[in-house]
């Protein structure tokens, strides 16, 4: 699904969002369109994946009125692999009984899983510019996994099918961070608000505000996507650590001193002043290195790439890996094209050739510019083929 904020919350805005409900408030959209998220994830691939024989835990997870059923009820140990045996594959007859007999299953990052929801993370991902996780919870008629809590993250609710009940009490703290969770079967405040959330609605509940959720009649399955935002606290422990450069800053503290409140006083003063000769570009790229490194990227088609890139003819079709986040950083032989961790050299004669897959994003071998010959241009593409930046779409 292209444009993949905008249509979760249409017919709100962007804008909207952010300026009357991000961090402030929960926003639920009503569309009576049981269909809407069919391009993102369907219950017949979550019924496929919960089939599967090589699931591990804690990829899927059983919990059960707020508490966490023991893996050992639902795992199988020493299943052989090869010549290995590995303990936590989820054992499928056992997990369906405790399903069947009130238990929940959660999904834990289906980024990882399922294709379109891992596309759709990554577009989300980047609007926040922090990583992005969803969990799926399906739940069985007249089922609750978790009692009243709130997150230490804002979560977007797109259910799938089935019918969920939500009772949203308000916040308790605001904008909570991770060392501040809470979770309380004894809550016992009335709800300000109870909706019943179908297939196809959306709901945003942010950091800090109580909810819990009962399926009603019938199997309910819902995304939750959470945004693991930077917060200022994070940025500045991200940059602070640029003190030590100061000798200052260095020093041991004097707990013999009988009384460290004027030299406190003074180390403020000092580091008000220091404030100025910190890089904080270096903080948000290290931040953006942590949301890069956090944030499933997807690819298509890699193996029959790799397996067909000798097969290359003039109008075979490629495409940009859009599921990849790149960036281009000039340097005195040409440029560097970078990407999950690692850096592909790259001479600027075959600059035009870059733009233009990057722009374009999907074209043939006889469409790229430049004066380079269809050898050189043939070779490139075998390297952006085996290095994961194109694939190939059709021979």
């Amino acid at each position: 699904m292209t444009r993949f904020f905008e249509s979760i919350i249409a017919p709100y805005t962007i804008d909207d969002f952010f300026t009357r409900y991000h961090e402030k408030d929960i926003l639920y959209i009503n569309r009576n369109d049981a269909s809407y998220y069919n391009p993102i994830l369907t219950s017949q691939e979550i019924s496929d994946y919960l089939d599967r024989q090589d699931i591990f835990y804690p990829s899927v997870r059983m919990v059960k009125d707020g508490k966490e059923v023991p893996n050992g009820e639902y795992t199988l140990k020493s299943t052989p692999i090869g010549h290995h045996r590995k303990d936590g594959i989820i054992n499928t007859d056992k997990a369906f009984a405790l399903f069947n007999n009130g238990a929940t299953f959660v999904i834990q990052a289906g980024q990882r899983y399922f294709n379109n929801l891992s596309h759709c993370c990554l577009q989300l991902s980047q609007k926040f510019n922090s990583p992005v996780q969803a969990n799926l919870y399906i739940t069985p008629s007249r089922s609750q996994g978790f009692h009243p809590h709130w997150d230490t993250h804002d979560v977007f609710v797109l259910q799938i099918a089935g019918t969920k009940t939500w009772h949203l009490y308000g916040f308790e703290k605001e904008l909570p961070t991770k060392n501040q969770s809470f979770v309380s079967k004894d809550y016992n405040k009335e709800p300000l608000q109870t909706l019943q959330i179908k297939p196809g609605d959306f709901l945003y509940v942010p950091r800090g505000y109580v909810h819990d959720a009962v399926a009603d009649d019938g199997v309910s399955a819902h995304i939750t996507i959470g945004i693991l935002s930077f917060t200022w606290v994070r940025f500045f422990n991200e940059v602070f650590p640029q003190l030590e450069a100061f000798k200052e800053f260095r020093e041991a503290v004097p707990f013999w001193k009988d009384n460290l409140d004027e030299l406190i006083q003074e180390k403020v003063k000092l580091l008000t002043q220091k404030l100025s000769e910190l890089n904080f570009k270096d903080g948000i790229e290290r931040l953006n290195k942590s949301y890069r490194t956090a944030q499933p990227q997807p690819v298509r088609n890699y193996f029959e790439s790799v397996c067909n890139v000798q097969s290359i003819q003039p109008q075979t079709s490629f495409r940009l890996n859009e599921g990849v986040l790149f960036s281009s950083v000039e340097n005195d032989n040409g440029f560097e094209l970078r990407f999950w961790g690692k850096a592909i050299q790259l001479s600027n004669a075959v600059r035009p050739v870059i733009d233009f897959i990057f722009e374009r994003k999907q074209f043939t071998l006889d469409e790229l510019p430049g004066e380079l010959n269809e050898e050189v241009k043939k070779k490139l593409l075998t390297q952006l083929v085996k290095e994961g930046v194109v694939y190939i779409e059709a021979l």
